[in-house]
């Protein structure tokens, strides 16, 4: 999955090296915020902004600390630029709800961390609108978020959906639900993110279908126990876990 554009790099180096000999007119590193190369979208502008998942805290959002699986494989993750010390790793969910009973639910989920003093992240979405119809195409007319939905599994509600980049799928999991009881606004969620890079390829990539309406090839991302929710975790889709988050407001993540 390709997050790093070298020009940019360059360029971002060169502002650093600006700020370095004329502080007062140079980009600060410390405060800057750019898009993980390569991924639809640009940064929050607060990305950070959300509480402490601390379970002192009495403020949640639609925003959550992520704990990687390893740096080893957050690296795989990123791709092509090597991770140096990165910090402050963050989940935003911001889902509306679709489909023809308002039950599934497409929008954005952002995984963002800091390395080197640039705050980085990478955007993955799913539509809130249905596939176009197209002679010789599956699915016409389908929900594009038609797999993002909630699921009673072990006795308990769960979720889980694909959201895509160019450059490669997630899956996000939530396996647990707390129902805080108070006057917190909602239930606070913990789950996980799997993800998938697409294989390198020189086959254009279909402006039609996400990948997961994609059946064979380098852009397919079906999963089978994400689709029937046969399963609370991706099963033979060949994602690999990324990691964990935890205190997540659905009421504000789900709207």
């Amino acid at each position: 999955m390709k997050r790093i554009n070298t020009k940019l790099m360059i360029l971002l180096a060169g502002f650093s090296l600006m700020g370095v000999g004329c502080s007062n007119n140079g980009l600060s590193a410390a405060n800057s915020s750019v898009a993980d190369t390569g991924l639809t979208g640009g940064a929050p502008s607060a990305p950070d902004s959300g509480s402490s998942t601390d379970s002192s805290s009495t403020s949640y959002t639609n925003v959550a600390t992520f704990v990687p699986v390893s740096l080893s494989e957050f690296n795989s993750y990123v791709g092509t630029h090597p991770l140096n010390a990165p910090t402050n790793f963050k989940v935003t969910v911001s889902l509306q709800s679709t489909g023809s009973n308002g039950d599934r639910y497409g929008g954005t989920v952002q995984i963002s961390y800091i390395d080197t003093g640039y705050q980085y992240t990478g955007t993955f979405t799913a539509g809130t609108g249905q596939n176009v119809s197209l002679d010789g195409l599956k699915d016409n007319g389908t929900y594009e978020a038609d797999f993002n939905r909630w699921f009673s599994s072990g006795g308990s509600n769960k979720f889980s959906g694909f959201f895509q980049d160019s450059y490669g799928s997630i899956v996000l999991v939530i396996d647990s639900v707390v129902n805080q009881g108070d006057a917190q606004g909602g239930s606070i969620v913990s789950g996980s993110i799997y993800y998938k890079n697409f294989a390198q390829s020189y086959a254009t990539q279909s402006p039609y279908r996400k990948c997961w309406f994609i059946y064979t090839g380098p852009y397919a991302c079906r999963d089978s126990g994400v689709i029937n929710k046969s399963s609370v975790y991706p099963t033979d889709g060949g994602y690999r876990k990324l990691g964990t988050f935890s205190g997540l407001n659905v009421s504000q993540a789900f709207q």
